[in-house]
């Protein structure tokens, strides 16, 4: 094909311009497709390499440096789907990012001042395992009622430990070495350029910790995979998520693991994300998301607005609310504690990682029940509505939703590990010692 000398001149422009974009092309198109379309030929725009492709189930993306005045033409190209930025996505801040609203969450909630890490025992009977002096989180999920007046020692029963299930955990990285995971943590994939394997954040020790760790983990036997897609800073792109997702994905399927993935990370809505974790779970890739923790609406992030994926907002179990950081709307799914949850440290030295809030912390902890019921022989496709079946019903104070008109189309679900078969509903789920220790900060 001959190209002008207009044309020839608008390459140097774009190259000298250029910006980073993710181009997904039509499910029913190859590559091939893509590279042999004329208008692709003359714009010049083709991965850089062949590890520049995705691939997740029916979605087909590659990333592709190139100037934003040349996005029209390429969207006519007959093999393309669309053109996203290949924009920054990065953990939810575990913390309420305001100072202020921090201090007058504390005035209310004092967290547990002593690690469960020494003090927990477990027995076994009927086939219920009893954590003793477990962790408050663990104890809440395994509780149709509130423990919002009982004190310390708390108590976690249940039945499944997600044995021969893994769990992709998407994230900062893992300490690995940690003994909390008992040699069931592994190194799977580093999609970080220029940082090393590990976990220089602490954000992705954590929430593995909560997925499958011995003391503070849902899941005692399951495997956890590492799959670094933020650096140390928290902070990634969508092409590192997109090939995390890949990788978990192509790793399930080669080894024929069942498996979930957990994203407890995020940021406004990006298109390409949400159709990439659409198709994981198409795909038989069950994913679990945090909802985040800016307090607003849900749709307005990626990918806790995905129709696919399980999407969890964070419950505040001293008082049964919805947290004050936490998202909401239609598109959460379902609440989990995620309010001074303690879980294990990126220190394999230390006891614990601390005590963290977000979103980010409910969000394994859901997955880490989903593990229990893919070992119970749930099925992926009917995962999301089993872990709604089994949840608590009218668990989170009405005073919450009296109070704050935005969360009317927001569901009052409460996690739950299905360890006692009992009925799914609180009628009345509010007391007034609750409510008196509410009205300083929600009315």
């Amino acid at each position: 094909m001959k190209i002008s000398l207009k044309y020839l001149a608008f390459f140097i422009q774009a190259a000298l311009a250029s910006s980073s974009y993710i181009v997904q092309i039509k499910s029913e198109s190859t590559f091939e497709d893509y590279l042999q379309q004329s208008i692709t030929q003359l714009l010049g725009i083709k991965p850089s390499n062949d590890s520049s492709k995705i691939e997740i189930g029916d979605f087909k993306a590659f990333v592709a440096d190139f100037e934003e005045s040349l996005l029209d033409k390429l969207k006519g190209d007959a093999s393309v789907h669309n053109v996203y930025p290949n924009a920054e996505i990065s953990i939810f801040d575990s913390q309420p990012s305001n100072s202020n609203l921090q201090k007058r969450y504390r005035q209310v909630l004092e967290p547990e001042s002593e690690s469960t890490k020494s003090k927990s025992s477990f027995s076994k009977r009927d086939g219920v395992t009893t954590q003793s002096n477990a962790p408050r989180h663990l104890a809440r999920i395994s509780s149709r009622e509130g423990i919002y007046n009982k004190q310390e020692p708390f108590e976690y029963k249940y039945k499944e430990t997600g044995d021969g299930i893994t769990v992709y955990v998407l994230d900062s990285g893992v300490a690995t070495l940690n003994s909390e995971f008992e040699g069931r943590a592994k190194f799977g994939y580093n999609a970080v350029f220029g940082e090393l394997n590990g976990d220089y954040n602490g954000h992705g020790t954590n929430v593995a910790g909560l997925v499958g760790s011995k003391t503070y983990g849902v899941a005692k036997d399951a495997s956890i995979i590492d799959v670094k897609v933020l650096n140390g800073q928290g902070r990634g792109s969508t092409e590192g998520i997109l090939k995390g997702i890949e990788w978990a994905n192509n790793n399930r399927k080669k080894n024929n693991i069942k498996g979930i993935a957990n994203l407890s990370l995020g940021g406004g809505y990006v298109d390409a994300l949400n159709e990439a974790v659409n198709a994981a779970y198409k795909d038989g890739l069950p994913v679990v998301v945090a909802s985040g923790n800016s307090n607003i609406d849900t749709k307005n992030t990626s990918p806790g607005s995905a129709e696919n994926v399980i999407t969890v907002g964070a419950l505040d179990d001293h008082t049964d609310t919805i947290a004050i950081y936490s998202n909401w709307g239609p598109d959460v799914d379902i609440f989990a504690p995620g309010a001074y949850v303690e879980s294990a440290s990126n220190n394999i030295f230390a006891s614990s990682g601390g005590q963290w809030f977000g979103t980010s912390e409910s969000s394994p902890i859901v997955a880490g029940v989903a593990a229990q019921l893919l070992e119970s022989g749930v099925t992926v496709g009917n995962l999301k509505d089993e872990l709604i079946k089994l949840s608590t019903k009218n668990a989170i104070s009405q005073q919450t939703y009296d109070n704050n008109k935005d969360y009317a189309n927001t569901v009052n679900r409460n996690l739950y590990n299905g360890v006692e078969d009992t009925a799914d509903k609180i009628d009345n789920p509010s007391t007034e010692q609750q409510d008196d220790s509410l009205r300083q900060y929600i009315e």
